[in-house]
Order: C-alpha cells, then sequence, then structure tokens
C-alpha cells in the first residue's frame, strides 16, 4: 500500500507559540515581521491555490503555521487538505465539501460556510487568512475574550466581526474587510492579496 508523507524541516516554533510568548512577556511582533509573515502566507498559499488542481488547506490556524530557524514561516498540517475536484468547473458549481472530522476548538479561525456545513471552495482559507492576520495586528486572536464556540456563533450565526480599531492603517483594514466577506465569492484571492501585501515591501 502507498504512503503518502511530506518532509520539513525541523523548526522553531509555530506562530501560535510566538503568540503565547508576547501574551506572557506583554509584547508583540514587531510591525514590519507581521507584515513578512503575512506575506509569506500569502505567498504560500498562493502556490497551494494555484497548483493544478488547487489544493485547499482548510485548516490554517497559528499552531499550523512554523517558523523555521531563519525566521521564515511555513505552512504545515495538511491532514484536513482537500484537492479542488475539477478546477475547470465554475466555482458556483465546484467543490462540495462537508465537515468530516472534528474541528473542536479551532472554530475561531474557521470560515463561516465551512461550521454551517455548506458547500465551499478555496476562499475559505482566504477567511482564515484574515483572522490570523487579524490576530497579528491587534496582539490577540478575534473574539479574545469569547470562547471557540461562542467566537464561531458571531460570525457564522450573527454574521459579525471583529472590531478593527481606527488605528490600523487604512489599506489593512480594508484587505481584512474583503477577507473575511461573507460572500466567498467577493473574497479576493491570494494572488491579489500578495498583490496588496507588496505595497509594504518599499
Amino acid at each position: 500500500e502507498d504512503l503518502d508523507m511530506m518532509i520539513l524541516e525541523i523548526c522553531r516554533c509555530s506562530l501560535h507559540d510566538v503568540f503565547r510568548a508576547n501574551s506572557v512577556t506583554n509584547s508583540q511582533i514587531p510591525k514590519r515581521t507581521q507584515l513578512v509573515y503575512a506575506q509569506q502566507l500569502a505567498k504560500g498559499m498562493n502556490y497551494l491555490h494555484k497548483s493544478r488542481p488547487p489544493i485547499i488547506h482548510r485548516d490554517l490556524r497559528p499552531s499550523n503555521l512554523l517558523i523555521d530557524a531563519n525566521g521564515a514561516l511555513k505552512i504545515a498540517d495538511f491532514y484536513l487538505a482537500k484537492i479542488r475536484p475539477d478546477p475547470e468547473q465554475r466555482e458556483a458549481d465546484a467543490s462540495s465539501f462537508m465537515i468530516e472530522t472534528s474541528f473542536e476548538g479551532v472554530y475561531r479561525y474557521m470560515a463561516p460556510e465551512v461550521f454551517r456545513c455548506e458547500k465551499y471552495t478555496e476562499s475559505v482559507d482566504v477567511y482564515s487568512f484574515s483572522m490570523i492576520l487579524y490576530h497579528m495586528l491587534m496582539v490577540r486572536p478575534p473574539w479574545a475574550g469569547l470562547s471557540e464556540l461562542d467566537a464561531i456563533t458571531k460570525a457564522a450565526i450573527d454574521g459579525e466581526r471583529p472590531l478593527i480599531p481606527r488605528s490600523v492603517d487604512e489599506r489593512l483594514c480594508t484587505l481584512l474587510k474583503r477577507c473575511w466577506d461573507e460572500n466567498p465569492r467577493t473574497r479576493p484571492s491570494f494572488e491579489e492579496i500578495v498583490s496588496c501585501l507588496s505595497l509594504y515591501s518599499h
């Protein structure tokens, strides 16, 4: 029997570990590093989504993003990843994945349509990206004062999104809102996200 596996170099920690350490020391990831991580994540996900066939990660969250010895962010844990069937189909017809595995404890970064057991495409990864970016920018997770289940209820049932302070850069604020849009079809692709974030490289 064939055994599929993925080999990744040993990394020093996860983004979740960084968040936890910052919480203990009451510090935060430097602004420049936040943008570098966001760019690296977007580029990695763009590669997966541009693959033929496209790969949907489905479980993007800080604990599944590793930081190597050089400070580069790596996407890991493809246990829940899915290959999108027939990528030539129109988005409205493609991909009808339903929750097949327990997601207990990771609701906070999950796209609303996944929690509601609706059909979805790779745009679910874009939503998760927005929540991770929010966590980096705000130095706290989305709906930090709520449990995982209450947080996803806010997003998936009540249609709410985390508050963005006025101090956040207007372009990043716009990007966040587009990425977590309730309508999956209006969320930008990772290719577009990479382009948006490239403006901060100059």
